[in-house]
């Protein structure tokens, strides 16, 4: 199996995963062992599909690491936040049922636990446009709970007051994170897609968003997931917002919360928003992890995070996926293996021949018996692109 970037798609590819659509993910394209012509092709690259998983010999070992079950319900998170808040426009936000995302977060979250070494593979999974509000959160909460699941020991410290196994439930968390945008529901539409950056925080109106998502909550919420939407924005510097009332019923402002200040949980979701916005660049094109990553070092931003929780998103979240298509700074196109942990833009990679990705009954043993190359021991190589995508500024 290997994940190939749409603009490399080919005639004859044999698909390995299901690809739905981006704008309805509960509805099937194609169905996994669909051979690939151009119209089809045509067509994926007109939805904005921006990956596919396609046959190739000699890469079974990387079939599991994507679980489709995982996939599966995360996309029923997207579907039933998507559905829910959009009878709520006519209804009414006081038909929402929250204690459903509490359940749903819940599954998800034991599916998470039930597998050893859970990747942030899954989480990228769901493709779709960069003004979707929902996707955004749902991809937000997947991988809030991937970090958290890094953070057992450092939560139950944060917690202490907490019985362990209470201080490491992430459900809230998620649950917090799946609705921290809710309150751009009720902002102008022109609002709605602005992306905060170290230079402009928003419009004041824009601030209010995290307010008006906790005046939202009347429906049921939670009061631990309520903080999270409601602090998402908080800056472990000490710049975020909103900003305190000095005593209930007071109008004096205070400073924003910072450091310690700031729940753990509204920490870890400061920290996954900012990465996702990351991944979206103004054009609307969907930018590589390494983009996102390379954005979020930057000094502007990185004051903002909890050093701890920062170190534990790098680990759930590497530069480069498993499985997926890269082309090297000699022209040579290989397949990711392995991540190095110490450098995770040098991973191990697997030299492949996209032209037998197109031959799905060819027999390729040299696949097989082709030596990995470990990008640490190669300092004259580089992975160059992903895709179309020059990332080559973006690795230091």
């Amino acid at each position: 199996m290997l994940k190939v970037p749409i603009e490399q798609a080919a005639a004859g590819m044999v698909l390995a995963r299901s690809v739905a659509d981006p704008e309805k993910l509960e509805h099937v394209l194609l169905k996994a062992g669909f051979e690939l012509d151009e119209t089809h092709i045509k067509r994926l690259r007109t939805l904005h599909v921006a990956h596919i998983w396609i046959q190739y010999p000699g890469l079974d070992f990387l079939d599991e690491i994507l679980d489709p079950h995982l996939v599966e319900q995360q996309q029923t998170l997207y579907k039933s936040l998507k559905e829910q808040f959009a009878e709520a426009q006519d209804q009414g936000l006081d038909k929402i049922d929250y204690h459903q995302y509490v359940t749903q977060m819940t599954r998800l979250f034991q599916r998470l636990m039930q597998d050893h070494n859970p990747t942030s593979l899954f989480v990228t999974e769901l493709q779709g446009g960069s003004q979707d509000l929902f996707l955004h959160s749902t991809i937000v909460a997947s991988l809030a709970l991937l970090v958290g699941m890094r953070l057992e020991n450092y939560l139950v410290r944060a917690r202490q007051t907490l019985p362990a196994g209470i201080a490491a439930d992430l459900t809230y968390l998620g649950v917090g994170c799946l609705l921290h945008d809710i309150g751009k529901l009720q902002l102008p539409e022109e609002l709605r897609n602005f992306h905060l950056t170290a230079q402009d925080r928003g419009n004041p109106l824009w601030q209010q968003h995290t307010e008006i998502g906790v005046e939202m909550r009347r429906g049921g919420l939670d009061a631990l997931s309520a903080q999270v939407v409601l602090n998402h924005h908080q800056h472990f510097d000490g710049s975020g917002f909103p900003v305190r009332k000095a005593l209930p019923g007071s109008d004096e402002l205070v400073l924003p919360l910072h450091g310690d200040e700031i729940h753990v949980f509204c920490r870890i979701a400061c920290v996954v928003d900012r990465y996702d916005g990351f991944r979206h660049l103004p054009d609307g094109t969907v930018a590589p992890n390494v983009v996102a990553l390379k954005r979020l070092k930057n000094p502007g931003y990185a004051k903002w995070f909890d050093p701890e929780i920062y170190q534990a998103f790098t680990t759930a979240m590497p530069a480069f996926t498993l499985g997926e298509q890269v082309i090297l700074s000699n022209g040579q196109t290989v397949v990711v293996t392995e991540i190095n942990q110490s450098e995770p833009c040098r991973p191990i990679v697997r030299p492949i021949d996209p032209a037998k990705s197109t031959d799905p009954g060819k027999k390729d043993d040299q696949t097989e018996n082709t030596p990995d190359i470990n990008l640490l021991a190669r300092r004259d190589l580089h992975v160059a692109k992903v895709g179309n995508f020059d990332v080559t500024p973006y690795l230091h």
